[in-house]
């Protein structure tokens, strides 16, 4: 699951990281659950969501609670 609150940007090293997890572990996703009220997150998940592995689901900050059960069924 993934929660972001607001987005500030990212560091090199950090990105690098995500990617590596993201790269190694791509097969084994079943479910993502992407926690945000951020707009151009919502968007892009909406434009390239279909391009991750397994079921990917929207929520917001407020439902917090409900992301965390979905993605652990």
């Amino acid at each position: 699951m993934i929660v972001i609150p607001e987005y500030e940007g990212v560091s090199g090293g950090t990105m690098w990281e995500d990617l590596k997890m993201g790269v190694e572990n791509w097969g084994k996703w079943k479910r993502i659950a992407l926690v945000t009220d951020v707009e151009w997150m919502i968007r892009g998940t909406e434009w390239f969501g279909w391009k991750t592995p397994g079921e990917i689901k929207r929520f917001p900050l407020a439902e917090r609670a409900e992301a965390i059960a979905w993605a652990a069924g």
